[in-house]
């Protein structure tokens, strides 16, 4: 009886049974996104909490005549971004980014390098435009390298307000016959500090972020190269040596010297003085793989930063 009752219901009985069970399934998941949306808030918080009282003073980004004694007209290079071009967490000077780069150069060109470093640490993208007056009062670079976009990812700044900045830096740049070197936001996921939900969502948006900012890049005719892509396997593997015991986040003197490495080549081919080895350097060092829905966040993103742009004479 109970059997012939349960076929005998109405379609609209069973249409209502079937909305209902879907509705509870959107609740459901509507509040577990909310949770989760939560939880990674307060774990942000946290995290910016335990990475907010860095020591600028730490770190005094280097500038000076690298080999002055040699013969022949310096090169000038210029660093520009954050606590990584700063060098922050390395041991002294000499392990520092920009010191790194300038004395490859030296090796590559046999001829002196001028260094002019005016990083920021804790600068986000926004701070490029007023640290680029600053470098272009103090030298005329030949090239210039610029490492940026971790802080925007740790205080979740908009794509768009991220990449702008970027973008008219290197176009204004390369307008004044400077070659750029923009090595892209590391894989903000290998920081193990940061808890579980935060790493993977820091280790999404940086990579966003990192692909968007090569677009903007070569778009204004600089070069990139992927920071996540080519040290993020080594920091994941080996954090003990690759990062700062100070805060844990920022990279080692063994972290900044891998960085150097890769960016290096990058470097001596946009100076105009490469070695045989970098005959083959592309104006973008990225691995292709499958991260297409990255590739079109950011290449939405990009679209939009070039509506703010406002052409270089």
């Amino acid at each position: 009886m109970r059997e012939d009752t349960q076929n005998r219901r109405s379609p609209w009985a069973i249409a209502w049974a079937v909305l209902r069970g879907i509705g509870i399934a959107i609740s459901s998941l509507v509040g577990l996104l909310v949770t989760l949306g939560a939880v990674a808030a307060a774990q942000g918080f946290l995290a910016r909490e335990r990475f907010a009282n860095l020591k600028p003073e730490l770190t005094i980004p280097h500038s000076g005549t690298f080999a002055a004694d040699r013969e022949g007209t310096p090169i000038e290079l210029g660093i520009m971004g954050d606590s990584l071009a700063a060098g922050y967490g390395a041991d002294d000077p000499a392990s520092t980014p920009g010191v790194l780069l300038a004395e490859g150069l030296v090796e590559a060109g046999e001829r002196p390098v001028t260094l002019t470093n005016v990083a920021e640490v804790g600068a986000e993208s926004t701070a490029l435009e007023a640290q680029l007056a600053r470098l272009l009062s103090l030298s005329t670079p030949d090239v210039v390298v610029i490492l940026i976009g971790a802080n925007d990812v740790m205080h979740l700044k908009r794509l768009t307000d991220a990449l702008w900045p970027l973008a008219a830096t290197v176009r204004h740049l390369h307008s004044g016959g400077t070659e750029v070197v923009v090595a892209t936001c590391p894989d903000l996921g290998t920081v193990r500090p940061f808890m579980p939900l935060l790493r993977f969502l820091a280790h999404w948006y940086s990579r966003v972020l990192a692909t968007g900012q090569a677009i903007v890049t070569l778009r204004a005719s600089g070069r990139t190269v992927s920071l996540a892509d080519t040290l993020g396997a080594i920091f994941r593997r080996d954090p003990a040596t690759m990062f700062s015991l100070h805060d844990h986040l920022h990279p080692s003197s063994r972290g900044y010297a891998e960085a150097a490495r890769v960016i290096l080549p990058s470097v001596r081919v946009a100076a105009g003085v490469p070695l045989p080895e970098d005959a083959n350097v592309p104006h973008r060092v990225y691995q292709k793989g499958s991260r297409r829905p990255l590739a079109w966040l950011a290449f939405r993103a990009s679209r939009r930063v070039g509506d703010r742009l406002v052409p270089v004479s």
